[in-house]
């Protein structure tokens, strides 16, 4: 084995690992929107709902004056446990046991009508004279990441930022940066 085949396994080995990592931040990304979901969608689920015959309650005893140890693998594979199956109940709507396309495609609807209230929310708050439209002002003041790539997210050059513009921009970003890591990853 030559000095460059070396490398080459150690370089493969690298992007393995980075690949598997990516993929698991996919995963836990997916586990905690699915939870965001089961708590706003069921604000009362974990009192109603028995998992396993068990109903989740809160404890009786108080927390210890250090606080709760989370340290402890048991009690975060029991939480994750938790989280998991109260995800999968959120998703799993008509309560068969499994995901099919159509419970999974209403998810995703109700995910992206989240995501898109959400930055309604976040640009009208940033919108102070409620014109539409956000100005480098308006930006500087309330969104430091936007302000930093203004220029770039302008593309008409009018001075100032349409919802429309700031969503073209965060496609082409998050595009960009799919292409990037697809090109790393292959060996």
């Amino acid at each position: 084995m030559t000095p460059q085949d070396s490398l080459r396994q150690r370089t493969l080995r690298t992007l393995t690992t980075r690949r598997i990592g990516r993929r698991v931040l996919t995963v836990v990304t997916l586990c905690a929107s699915a939870a965001a979901l089961s708590l706003v969608a069921l604000p009362g689920h974990a009192q109603s709902n028995p998992i396993n015959g068990v109903v989740p309650s809160t404890p009786t005893a108080p927390a210890p004056a250090a606080g709760p140890d989370f340290g402890d693998a048991a009690d975060q594979n029991a939480a994750l446990g938790l989280y998991l199956q109260r995800s999968f109940d959120a998703i799993d709507t008509n309560h068969d046991g499994k995901i099919d396309r159509n419970e999974w495609a209403a998810y995703q609807r109700s995910q992206l009508q989240a995501r898109r209230a959400t930055f309604e929310r976040y640009f009208k708050a940033a919108d102070k004279d409620g014109d539409g439209y956000l100005s480098r002002d308006e930006v500087a003041a309330s969104e430091p990441f936007l302000y930093q790539h203004f220029d770039e997210i302008d593309v008409n050059h009018d001075g100032k930022l349409s919802p429309a513009e700031i969503r073209a921009y965060f496609r082409r970003y998050y595009h960009e940066r799919e292409q990037a890591d697809a090109t790393t990853t292959k060996p």
